[in-house]
């Protein structure tokens, strides 16, 4: 599992966009649906958080596995995306896991050294409670949130080490979102363990990493323009940036299915 080729960013859109247009139906149809579900998963009492999770990794995989195999030269099938793989969910979701909680240790501690250095403890304590009592649709709670976010920024503005810290916590978070552009693809692909998919991102990427967060700006870029088109332009947006991670995955990291991702289709 050597390093690959260095990353070519503009081969990596044309190869992804020429993945997409294989079946673009399939996918902006697969994507909608999987939107569609999480929706109304949200609806579920008391599961609902539950469910829609579920839903957003089943999607997950479901445009990974559709994007590799039009990777690969071939035209997805509508039930290439839909078929239900308990074992790469499983996969996508411990991965995911394992990365949140080694970061929320980290973050916590930037959070907390910011709120001492600005001595804005009365103003977060009154945000965080504010969040976790009032119900979420409650249309003052954007205003009462927006007020007080803007009170604890002022607190930050103050304080030279708060700001030093969030912006320590700020560059660490971007180097480790870089690093982690691949997670999805190595997790279903490669089937290594969390610590070791990981590690594997970080390896490979450190070497690239420019090239790799210059890739992630042209995909920021593409999902605004797919955003300003409004739904159909965003749904569309999305399963071509996952092409676009694939087809610079490929060149990274290799072309083999290791995990069998694309077994029994």
């Amino acid at each position: 599992m050597g390093n690959r080729a260095d990353l070519s960013v503009g081969t990596a859109i044309q190869e992804g966009w020429h993945a997409f247009r294989l079946a673009p139906w399939a996918f902006v149809g697969f994507v909608l649906l999987s939107s569609l579900l999480t929706q109304l998963a949200n609806l579920i009492p008391l599961l609902g958080a539950l469910v829609a999770a579920l839903v957003n990794l089943w999607g997950g995989v479901g445009v990974i596995r559709g994007s590799w195999i039009a990777l690969g030269g071939s035209s997805p099938r509508f039930k290439d995306f839909t078929r239900v793989d308990g074992s790469a969910i499983w996969r996508l979701f411990s991965r995911q896991m394992v990365l949140g909680l080694l970061l929320l240790p980290i973050a916590l501690l930037v959070i907390v050294v910011a709120l001492n250095a600005a001595n804005a403890w009365t103003v977060f304590s009154p945000l965080m409670n504010l969040a976790l009592t009032v119900d979420p649709s409650d249309p003052q709670l954007d205003d009462a949130g927006s007020a007080a976010a803007l009170e604890l920024a002022l607190y930050f503005s103050r304080s030279p080490l708060a700001l030093l810290s969030l912006t320590v916590g700020w560059l660490f978070a971007t180097y480790i979102q870089v690093t982690q552009s691949f997670l999805g693809f190595i997790a279903l692909l490669e089937g290594l363990n969390p610590i070791a998919t990981i590690q594997r991102g970080i390896a490979v990427v450190q070497g690239q990493w420019w090239q790799v967060f210059g890739l992630l700006i042209l995909q920021v870029i593409i999902l605004l323009l797919g955003a300003l088109a409004c739904l159909v332009g965003l749904v569309a947006a999305a399963p071509v940036c996952v092409c676009i991670t694939g087809a610079a995955y490929r060149q990274l990291f290799g072309q083999e299915d290791q995990a069998g991702l694309l077994m029994h289709l």
